[in-house]
């Protein structure tokens, strides 16, 4: 999905650079005044990586070679500021371009336009034999070919990307009133990876990709009228997504095909394709009313409240496209879902400084989210396309409210020295159809801010809290989702009655910050930082045990002379997670629930990050020199153990249930970049650079993963981010209007 350049656009700029006057101190037509700067030239690659290695190169960004507009901003106005036209943007005729306009008239209006493309690149490996007959429909030969010849396909290319057009309109009719309006629209076109089931866990899938052709427009529009001590906003926001698809349906490369698929996923109940539907047409009502007052003693109060209505009547889709499977039960109780869901946002706050060392501050918000929506009861459902269920569900509604409180005071006790020591309060009030109808979390705060010597600051914050829940019921969804008296053997099956989420579990947490901030001379200034955030989930048989993130950061930057300076830093960043879950094999029907079926994972994910920089002015004002480095690597680790050696069940079930050992992941980014500004005439600036990137990865999930592995019936794409390097040089040509 790469545009053609529009060439043409940096031919222009370049002309317009040509024909300024070198010698002029300013650009002043027709007695307006014109300032800024526009830089063009032209990307060239010493070595460029293969299209099969240009996914991870490209991922956001268009590096195509040739011309490029680097940057222009000009700005067109009158001599007394009462009118002024700006224009801006970077990398035209690019899959990543921008540009804005804007005017205005100073104190009364102002106006402004933009537009931005961010490209997302997933693959340029993908294979597949499916071939899109219609958008979003994806048919294999007939009959189904051998599982391997889905290796032999053309690789081809993946992609998505966002166009974003922004407007808005400011008027200030009066000193005291604001109107403002913008409208954002967003398209997203392109395709993405998406996979397809056949059937329950353990049968086959088929990855393919999701068309997407999705806008979203987004209208907000405000009213604030500010007074000498109060001050009052009103606002109005709306939210529509449109999505031109409302399915995808594939074919199984299963279908009919016992002899590379086996009985179980090829045959007479194997789908000949399957159906998934796609996000719905949406939209949401927004009003909001704000506001602030001051009051004596130096005391500030302000609040917002906000409405939401949220609606949603996407017609349904049919339960299954398998014309092999029909049953009254599956009759839709109704045409669409009449969804109507409403949220309510309150915040409040009050600010005092009854004395002048000590500042006093109270905050309280309220969320809450009602779900009106309709509940119908399906008598029946198709597991993916395969397998008819005859049983009464509702459709679950998940209604909550979460309120949060807190307070501080902050008190200067010496010049040097402040103090802050406070608390709060979370509580979570949850419907029939979550785990724990109420779970209150508090905390505590305390931070010290202090200067001792003229060149140092010193910032650390510790901020415990724990939270509490009222019950735990592992079967509430259930409970209230099939309609019947007696859910004793669903639930059997369902998840293990020990398991715990993590965001409904209680939870012991510690978090410290720490700021070092040196600054010896005017020259240099450095920084060192820290953080330790820690989750103990004390009460988790199984689930999320703990988590622990901590990092440590050094900056500096010294400038000894005017033409010098030197910047440098180094970030460590460790993440690690600990889960306990439990293998429960079904025998006979039966859900088998050993003790000694538990297994342990440790999750450490270790990010090291480093880069230095320099600037030398070779010749003062005339030939600049810079030279930038960055590195950063991620390593990944899955540490996998059993407690106890599985042996409660038979041989292949106790293999089932013990661990396996799992290789790292291992990220690396290299990007070391150099470039020479010279400035050959008073406005005039040529620039050469140099760039180079290397990535490097380690993954056994995807490193030489084909669309067909031996011994395996479900077919994939075959992505993987390969390794690459890359030489560029740039070549750019500046004006500056001043």
């Amino acid at each position: 999905m790469r545009a053609a350049r529009p060439k043409a656009l940096i031919v222009a700029a370049l002309t317009v650079l040509g024909g300024a006057d070198l010698a002029s101190a300013q650009v002043s037509p027709g007695g307006l005044t014109l300032e800024g700067e526009v830089e063009a030239g032209g990307r060239f690659f010493i070595e460029r990586p293969s299209p099969t290695r240009r996914a991870k190169f490209e991922e956001y960004r268009d590096l195509s070679p040739g011309p490029f507009l680097h940057e222009l901003q000009l700005r067109l106005f009158r001599p007394d500021e009462s009118y002024s036209v700006e224009l801006g943007g970077s990398k035209w005729g690019h899959e990543d371009q921008e540009f804005s306009l804007g005017a205005g008239r100073l104190g009364l209006w102002q106006f402004g336009f933009a537009w931005d493309q961010i490209p997302h690149l997933y693959s340029t490996t993908a294979r597949t034999l499916a071939v899109e007959t219609d958008r979003g429909v994806f048919t294999l030969p007939a009959p189904r070919p051998a599982l391997s010849t889905h290796n032999t396909p053309d690789q081809s290319e993946i992609s998505i990307r966002w166009d974003t057009a922004r407007m808005f309109v400011r008027v200030t009719p009066t000193p005291d009133l604001d109107l403002d309006a913008q409208y954002t629209r967003t398209h997203k076109a392109g395709d993405r990876p998406f996979g397809m089931a056949f059937g329950s866990p353990g049968n086959n899938f088929y990855e393919i990709v999701e068309p997407i052709d999705q806008t979203i427009h987004d209208l907000r529009l405000r009213a604030t009228l500010a007074r000498d001590r109060w001050q009052l906003q009103l606002g109005y926001a709306l939210s529509m997504f449109q999505n031109s698809l409302s399915r995808v349906i594939a074919d199984n490369p299963c279908f009919g095909n016992v002899a590379s698929c086996g009985a179980s996923d090829g045959g007479a109940a194997a789908p000949a394709s399957g159906q998934i539907a796609l996000a719905p047409d949406n939209m949401a009502h927004t009003l909001s009313l704000a506001g602030g007052v001051t009051l004596p003693l130096r005391t500030r109060l302000t609040a917002n409240v906000a409405y939401s209505l949220r609606l949603q009547n996407e017609t349904f889709l049919p339960h299954t496209i398998n014309p092999a499977i029909s049953d009254p039960a599956l009759a839709l109780p109704q045409d669409s879902l009449n969804g109507m869901v409403g949220t309510t946002l309150v915040n409040l706050s009050a600010t005092s400084r009854p004395l002048r060392p000590l500042t006093l501050r109270l905050r309280y918000r309220l969320y809450d989210l009602q779900d009106m929506s309709d509940e119908p009861v399906f008598p029946g459902h198709v597991v993916d396309d395969r397998t008819l269920v005859v049983e009464d569900r509702r459709a679950g509604r998940f209604e909550y409210t979460r309120q949060n409180a807190d307070a501080d005071a902050r008190m200067r006790l010496l010049r040097p020295l402040t103090i802050t020591v406070g608390g709060g309060w979370e509580r979570w009030d949850r419907n029939e159809h979550r785990e724990v109808p109420t779970s209150d979390e508090y905390f505590a705060r305390g931070a010290l801010d202090a200067t001792p010597l003229d060149w140092l600051l010193v910032r650390l914050t510790y901020r415990p809290s724990f939270r509490r829940i009222e019950e735990y019921d592992t079967f509430a969804h259930l409970v209230h989702t099939v309609v019947e008296e007696d859910v004793t053997s669903a639930a059997a099956q369902s998840q293990s009655p020990l398991l715990r989420k993590f965001d409904e579990g209680e939870r012991d947490r510690q978090r410290v910050d720490l700021l070092l901030q040196f600054m010896p001379a005017d020259a240099v200034t450095a920084s060192v930082t820290g953080a330790l955030y820690d989750d103990d989930y004390i009460a988790s048989p199984l689930g999320l045990q703990d988590a622990t993130t901590w990092s440590v950061g050094v900056d500096l930057t010294w400038a000894p002379l005017r033409w010098l300076s030197l910047y440098g830093g180094y970030t460590h960043e460790v993440i690690e997670q600990t889960q306990r879950s439990r293998s429960r094999p079904v025998s006979g029907g039966v859900t088998l629930d050993f003790a000694d079926y538990d297994w342990i994972a440790v999750h450490t994910d270790t990010v090291d990050t480093l880069y230095a920089g320099t600037r030398i002015g070779l010749i003062p004002r005339v030939l600049d020199w810079s030279l930038d480095a960055s590195y950063a690597s991620a390593l990944g680790r899955v540490q996998n153990g059993n407690p106890v050696t599985p042996a409660s069940g038979t041989a292949a079930q106790d293999a089932t249930a013990t661990a396996k050992p799992w290789p790292a992941f291992e990220d690396r980014l290299l990007r070391l970049e150099t470039a020479l500004r010279y400035r050959f005439a008073k406005r005039w600036t040529a620039k050469l650079g140099y760039v180079f990137e290397s990535f490097r990865k380690n993954d056994w999930r995807t490193d030489r993963l084909n669309p067909f592995i031996p011994g395996v019936t479900s077919i994939w794409l075959g992505n993987d981010a390969r390794n690459y390097d890359a030489h560029m040089l740039i070549a750019t040509l500046g004006y500056r209007f001043d």
